[in-house]
């Protein structure tokens, strides 16, 4: 992995970790990491394995897209939503699923460019 690319992954840590309300000592106790080790991901000048990523998104209730691609989706949100959708009527479910694999449909190829439709 590249130096920027551990220092995006880095920042996003400590963002993170700041927002969850850890000190770093704090973080690296509950992970069961060095201080010196999370400080020198947070700087970019290392990377923790798959094991320590999946600890690390457990503690800080986030996913390893967030922390590895700054990709984030509101939880809260999608949770209410899939509870919605969850009690309604097996019709509407359908109809539900009907319209977005419409909507993927389109993104699928406005992604391909122009002249896909």
């Amino acid at each position: 992995m590249d130096k920027e690319t551990k220092a995006e992954i880095g920042k996003r840590l400590r963002a993170k970790r700041e927002a969850a309300g850890y000190t770093r000592e704090q973080l690296s106790e509950l992970c069961s990491l060095s201080p010196r080790f999370l400080a020198n991901v947070e700087l970019g000048d290392s990377a923790f394995s798959l094991d320590t990523l999946m600890t690390v998104c457990k503690i800080l209730s986030c996913s390893s897209d967030e922390l590895l691609f700054g990709n984030t989706v509101n939880q809260s949100a999608w949770s209410d939503t899939t509870s919605k959708i969850s009690q309604l009527d097996v019709a509407y479910k359908e109809s539900i699923d009907k319209t977005l694999q419409g909507i993927l449909e389109l993104i699928t190829k406005a992604k391909q460019g122009p002249n896909r439709f």
